[in-house]
């Protein structure tokens, strides 16, 4: 299992006209912590992996919200990778506000594609050969 942390604060785009979180910016959110969970893990970036020629797009999206996020709050959110990827990488998200209170859960499922064929394909070896440390 691997598990790290990002942090995030909200800003006033972000919010509806009563300083809450706008739903749809919870994607935003778990795009930024698994970028930084994914380098943090790989010791790559994605965009290193898209220049050896494959893609992560995302195939299931899943967020539950607990509580309400609110303007100028500092979020933390945990990116848990409980399993070893393979054709598919599934990332579960904690999301906590100011108070340590957890305020969203969610999931995101993706598919290691090749670029040129857009057909599901292995990660790279590149990725692979550190996040395997983690699931020994």
């Amino acid at each position: 299992m691997f598990v790290h942390e990002s942090t995030v604060k909200v800003r006033y785009v972000e919010t509806d006209q009563m300083g809450v979180v706008h739903h749809s910016n919870y994607a935003q959110y778990y795009e930024l912590a698994r970028t930084e969970c994914f380098e943090a893990c790989s010791g790559i970036t994605y965009e290193s992996m898209e220049a050896d020629g494959v893609m992560l797009p995302i195939l299931e999206f899943q967020s539950k919200f607990l509580k309400p996020a609110f303007y100028n709050q500092t979020l933390t959110i945990k990116s848990i990778v409980n399993e070893l990827p393979t054709v598919r990488l599934t990332v579960d998200y904690e999301i906590y506000n100011n108070n340590k209170e957890l305020i969203n859960t969610g999931k995101t499922t993706l598919v290691f594609v090749n670029k040129e064929t857009r057909r599901p394909c292995q990660p790279p070896e590149s990725f692979m050969k550190n996040v395997r440390s983690y699931f020994i």
